[in-house]
């Protein structure tokens, strides 16, 4: 859904300058594939931390972040795929993919839900407790706690859209919408407009007529690119493709898409999302014709 490449920063490994100057080096890079190529070890390193102290609260949430970025990789990479014309020379690969995701993105969610609870007992059992109890729990939340409970956030939504075909999964999409318009409320700031771009997809999933709420992500793609400065492309692109498409707003769209692949520079710490929203920009102007 939305590209995540913020992970490691809160690691509390010996070597913590270590994985903060790979997390820069990560987001700066303009190679996907070689990204994506190098992360698995990380993962696995993770885990062998993990061993050997699960309830470190911080490795849990650094390993959530991690494969959250990855899984945003495979997603990119599965997205190539599907628009390969010769859809039955890559069915196989696609399946393969499709059945990781599954198996990574549960496995984010649930470092991500154990690393809350540790964090606050109120954040404990956010994914399994009823709606109305969620809702009282994150009216305790502050400024502390926003790192935790985006991550979880973040980690819910990749989740959520691996499983699109599970509608009890589906109906946990209102859980990760709070979260979110948490953590605008305490800063919409947090994490590039991190928040305001989720709030954008989910509000624009579904026309105004069968419940969804495109005006209102519209607003939040809007307060995106603006508290980015524009720097974040990948705001546009999501823009274009969610709301531009979903209200057949063909001005809108070509104009994102021309701004999106008109730019010239990104700065160090947007290259890699920015990479990746050229290239979905690029798709999605060639569909733009069968689209509209």
């Amino acid at each position: 859904m939305i590209i995540t490449l913020q992970y490691l920063s809160a690691c509390s490994l010996s070597i913590g300058n270590f994985s903060e100057n790979i997390n820069r080096a990560v987001k700066a890079n303009n190679d996907p594939q070689t990204v994506m190529q190098g992360l698995p070890t990380y993962l696995i390193l993770l885990d062998g931390l993990i061993e050997s102290d699960p309830f470190d609260e911080d490795m849990l949430i650094a390993s959530s972040r991690l494969i959250n970025a990855y899984t945003a990789l495979l997603g990119s990479e599965l997205e190539k795929l599907g628009e390969d014309l010769n859809d039955n020379k890559n069915e196989y690969q696609k399946k393969k993919i499709k059945q990781q995701l599954k198996k990574l993105t549960l496995k984010a969610l649930q470092r991500a839900a154990e690393a809350n609870c540790l964090h606050e007992e109120y954040l404990c059992n956010l994914t399994t407790i009823k709606y109305k109890e969620f809702e009282q729990r994150l009216k305790k939340i502050d400024e502390d706690d926003i790192a935790m409970l985006y991550s979880l956030g973040t980690a819910w939504a990749t989740w959520l859209q691996t499983n699109s075909d599970d509608w009890n999964a589906m109906a946990q999409l209102p859980q990760v919408k709070l979260i979110m318009e948490t953590v605008n409320i305490i800063d919409e700031k947090w994490d590039n407009a991190g928040a305001h771009m989720y709030l954008g997809v989910l509000n624009s999933l579904l026309p105004a007529n069968l419940g969804g709420k495109p005006e209102q992500g519209k607003k939040n793609f809007e307060a995106a690119i603006k508290l980015t400065q524009g720097k974040n492309l990948m705001a546009k692109v999501l823009f274009a493709e969610y709301y531009a498409r979903l209200t057949f707003n063909k001005v809108l769209h070509q104009q994102l898409i021309t701004d999106v692949l008109g730019f010239k520079e990104s700065p160090h710490e947007f290259v890699l999302i920015n990479t990746l929203a050229i290239e979905k920009a690029k798709a999605l102007q060639l569909s733009a014709e069968d689209y509209f």
